[in-house]
């Protein structure tokens, strides 16, 4: 489905509901008000507004932001200022963006810097940890080591900019980037850059995406409320060289409401070099 526009939406409300209840009614005309531009883009709903203009209790007028969230017309986001009217709340609500063309748009080409930054935000890494583990079970079948083996842990917090933290990028290199360690550390390092200096040549990457709930850690880490549905994409990245040996092996946790993502991959099978066709 290509994907519903605003009239479509607003054609079709929610199934199972009393459509006869305040509630409910105070919902449907909210949702109207999102989808025909009455409420601007990031405009706050405060929820005392809502109580005094449907005359409807806190509760119900909880359910109705949770209802919205849910739909997407609704982003819930923690407070950053404790002002009147909502210095008891713990929420802030704004209207959310329906286009998702308006998202951050990734190509999946090169390094996370070399790659959003073409988009005009002032990308960069923000290295969490930087250590020397031993390789566990599944590393070292990605990595084609022995298990045990000697890598490089890098966990790096990946921003669009100061404000916004857009991936947790969990980082297994093989040992012989020990030579450029210090590069790693720097805002704008690239892995693959780093490779090449190591006389190594990046060449493919396959990635597998799996959509998930945020667990509390991950909310905490990017800074979600606990009542936001948001979904995060958990991303499998490997990059080989042309040989088909790993160059490394990355465990991404991206915001599934900021990301756009781009493939690019041949159609058929025949047309894969043969040392990748199992990668």
């Amino acid at each position: 489905m290509r994907g519903p526009t605003p009239e479509e939406i607003l054609t079709t409300p929610p199934p199972a509901m009393r459509i006869g209840s305040k509630t409910t009614q105070a919902y449907l005309d909210m949702r109207k008000k999102i989808l025909t531009g009455v409420y601007e883009v990031d405009q706050i709903i405060t929820p005392k507004d809502v109580d005094a203009e449907y005359k409807i209790s806190n509760t119900s007028t909880q359910l109705i932001l949770f209802r919205l969230a849910s739909e997407g017309l609704i982003k819930v986001l923690p407070v950053r200022e404790r002002t009147w009217p909502n210095n008891a709340v713990q929420n802030e609500y704004h209207v959310a963006d329906l286009n998702v063309r308006h998202r951050m748009f990734s190509t999946r080409h090169g390094d996370f810097v070399a790659d959003i930054s073409q988009g005009g935000y002032p990308a960069y890494k923000q290295t969490e940890t930087l250590e020397v583990q031993h390789a566990d079970a599944e590393v070292a079948r990605l990595l084609n080591i022995a298990e045990g083996d000697n890598v490089i842990f890098h966990r790096n917090l990946q921003r669009r900019d100061k404000d916004t933290i857009v991936c947790i990028n969990d980082t297994y290199l093989p040992f012989w980037f020990a030579e450029v360690l210090p590069e790693l550390k720097k805002p704008d390092s690239d892995i693959y850059d780093l490779a090449r200096k190591l006389g190594r040549k990046p060449y493919w990457c396959t990635e597998t995406v799996d959509v998930v709930l945020a667990s509390s850690i991950e909310r905490e880490k990017f800074g979600l409320s606990s009542d936001d549905p948001a979904t995060l994409l958990k991303i499998l990245r490997q990059a080989f060289d042309p040989d088909g040996n790993p160059i490394d092996v990355q465990f991404l946790t991206d915001r599934g409401d900021i990301y756009r993502l781009h493939y690019s991959f041949p159609l058929y099978a025949k047309d894969i070099p043969e040392t990748l066709k199992e990668k």
